[in-house]
């Protein structure tokens, strides 16, 4: 008969001498303490299941006789007898079965005349594994003290068990942390804009490459003064703060936004946008060149018909000194047309400056459409006012915008045949104005708020393009929409 083992303190020391700190390390750990196992219990053979993650338990040891196990072996929870101890979590001793009812049924491995199963438990009592050792037909049975010495070898492996799952786990996901940092520096490395990070007291704790060479570009003086007032004030707001940084020294612009962590701390970005800037400046000067040189026609152009109106008429004053009378209301009439003319330039010229108070689009509208109804008569049109009789008070300039509304509705009737309909609707912070003529093709649509444009025939071609000053001023939209069958124009005072 062999001798039970008999266990000390500095035999549980000596079986559990290893620390798995990996995968290939927990492996040789199962190993060596599943051989220790089975050479301290005299037992013939031993293995070890550990759940797959999927419902299952897979084979991850075997010694001596059950080195016959196939490498796929699985336990089922709830089949077999390793899988009832599974599913119960409560250690069974296989050799009178008589002990246990739930195994009645059970039919073991006929070679096996004693054998240990044993669950492998985490803090929860949820089971990680299960440990079997056991002895062949002619070896002394196990023995319920050989059983309790079991479950308290099964406790300290459990519990390496899982140390060796969360060590693991913590290993992957530094893994995964090292790749997903090493991604995102390669992706900020590789954007134009400097980007830092910084704690919640305002130090920067990490940054990307254009960052660093930022940090180093002594032509970034202005840059590097408004990056801690941007800071303290995400910082100390809780919220997002953009600023346009000029540096007139070296005449260099850039975009910075700084954004608060909900873990604390900030992300400061900065876009340099000084070449983008510069080749807006330049775009606008070109444009400017060609509004003038488009003004110069234009107004040559007005100037010289009234200029040859009168001179038509000097030239026959001359030859004929009676018929004074005659030219001399006529000389009058275009002398008033230059000054006029000369008003709606210099209109345009000026800066829009207004005179804001508070009021209601549908009092506005209400008086244009008074104002043009004999127009609109004279011309066979007929307005119909669609009203929000509660359209709200709100400040706008009474005088400009009704100078736009009254400009809208007189192209809408000069727009439409006789017998057509002009309809002019408010409603909140917006009006519109519709007409049901022949509407204009996409080359008018495009040049239609540029100076002097017009499809009149006595025409300037400045009144849309003063309207649309007027509602810019206001920090509003002028919209239009045109078809074969009419054109609509939408102002609205107050963008979304």
């Amino acid at each position: 008969m062999a001798a039970q083992p008999r266990w000390s303190q500095a035999d549980l020391w000596d079986l559990f001498d290893l620390s798995p700190v990996s995968d290939t390390d927990f492996q040789k750990y199962l190993d060596i303490t599943l051989a220790k196992c089975v050479s301290w219990f005299r037992a013939s053979g031993g293995s070890i299941f550990l759940a797959n993650g999927g419902g299952e338990y897979a084979l991850r040891a075997k010694f001596g006789e059950q080195k016959r196990l196939p490498r796929d072996a699985t336990v089922i929870p709830g089949h077999g007898i390793a899988g009832i101890v599974a599913l119960s979590g409560v250690a069974r001793l296989i050799d009178d079965p008589s002990l246990y009812p739930d195994m009645a049924d059970v039919e073991g491995n006929r070679g096996i005349a004693s054998s240990m199963v044993l669950p492998l438990l985490d803090p929860r009592r949820k089971t990680m594994g299960v440990l079997n050792i056991s002895r062949q037909v002619g070896e002394q049975q196990f023995r319920i003290e050989d059983l309790s010495q079991a479950e308290a070898v099964s406790a300290h492996l459990s519990l390496a068990v899982g140390n060796a799952e969360l060590v693991n786990r913590l290993k992957s996901s530094l893994e995964a942390t090292a790749v997903a940092n090493e991604q995102l520096v390669a992706v900020l490395d590789s954007v134009g804009a400097a980007v830092w990070v910084v704690d919640g007291n305002g130090l920067v704790v990490n940054e990307n490459f254009p960052a660093a060479e930022a940090r180093q570009d002594n032509g970034a003086a202005r840059l590097a003064e408004t990056f801690p007032k941007l800071v303290d004030s995400a910082l100390g707001s809780g919220r997002d703060f953009r600023e346009r940084v000029y540096d007139s020294v070296c005449d260099r612009t850039w975009l910075v936004r700084a954004t608060p962590l909900e873990s604390g701390g900030a992300v400061v970005a900065a876009q340099e946008i000084s070449e983008h800037e510069q080749q807006q400046r330049e775009l606008g000067r070109v444009r400017r060149l060609a509004e003038i040189g488009q003004m110069t026609a234009a107004i040559a152009h007005e100037i010289r018909n009234p200029l040859t109106g009168i001179r038509s008429a000097a030239q026959m004053i001359r030859e004929d000194h009676e018929m004074v009378g005659d030219f001399i209301g006529l000389i009058e009439e275009e002398a008033l047309k230059l000054n006029s003319l000369c008003d709606e330039f210099l209109e345009f010229a000026r800066p829009t400056q207004l005179s804001m108070g508070v009021g209601k689009l549908s009092d506005i509208v209400g008086q244009v459409v008074r104002v043009l109804d004999s127009m609109a008569t004279e011309n066979g049109v007929r307005i119909v006012l669609l009203s929000d009789e509660d359209s709200p008070d709100f400040e706008f300039d009474e005088r400009r915008i009704g100078q736009v509304m009254n400009n809208l509705v007189r192209n809408a009737i000069e727009a439409s045949v006789e017998g057509g309909v002009v309809r002019v609707g408010v409603g909140g912070r917006s009006f519109w104005v519709s007409d049901d003529g022949a509407g204009m093709d996409r080359d008018a649509l495009e040049k239609l708020f540029s100076p002097f444009f017009t499809t009149k025939a006595n025409g300037t071609g400045l009144g849309l393009c003063t309207s649309k000053k007027i509602i810019d001023a206001h920090g509003g939209e002028l919209n239009v929409e045109s078809t074969s069958r009419g054109t609509t124009f939408t102002v609205q005072l107050e963008r979304d």
